[in-house]
């Protein structure tokens, strides 16, 4: 077994990138763990839990309109989407540096063929629009085809599909 770096979740021997974290595990070694390493690792967690005790709250967010949630029908997983007039969905790539605001890597995004930059969900005066940004395998909202490049209006309960990743848009007060 191989212990990631970063994460340490333990990975399968020749696995190149941990699949918790996305870290490369190429210049990992297999760890094992002994009573030393374990009380190690204890001290250097009770060091980091005490250079964190001056953590600020974060802030109260002005919250104007309904929140809103995806919940990706494979799993059960609700994603709180935070409020911002401009969400980006799709899948984290580390390696060039782009981090979507909804991440569907954990849900199996990549084999789903959803793109980095898939789709966008944008607030306006009466609710929400979700625009198709260009990917590989389409967005479809209630099984209807999404074209490129222009808006469709999002209703609460309503079916969205990146790719082959299906999920569904709830609004909630």
């Amino acid at each position: 077994m191989i212990i990631c770096n970063y994460c340490q979740a333990q990975q399968l021997d020749g696995t190149i990138f941990c699949t918790v974290c996305g870290a490369s595990l190429i210049h990992t070694q297999p760890q094992r763990q002994t009573t030393a390493s374990l009380n190690r690792a204890a001290s250097e967690a009770a060091q980091l839990i005490e250079d964190q005790a001056t953590v600020l709250p974060a802030p109260a967010s002005a919250t104007t309109g309904p929140a809103i949630v995806l919940v990706v029908l494979s799993s059960g997983r609700r994603i709180e989407l935070p409020a911002a007039p401009e969400l980006i969905i799709g899948r984290k790539d580390q390696q060039r540096g782009f981090f979507p605001d909804v991440d569907f890597s954990l849900d199996g995004g990549y084999d789903a063929g959803v793109s980095r930059r898939h789709a966008r969900i944008v607030r306006f005066d009466n609710g929400y629009m979700l625009e198709d940004l260009g990917s590989s395998n389409g967005t479809f909202l209630n099984r209807q085809r999404v074209p490129p490049g222009q808006p469709v209006q999002l209703q609460h309960g309503d079916e969205v599909q990146f790719g082959m990743l299906l999920a569904r848009f709830e609004l909630s007060s």
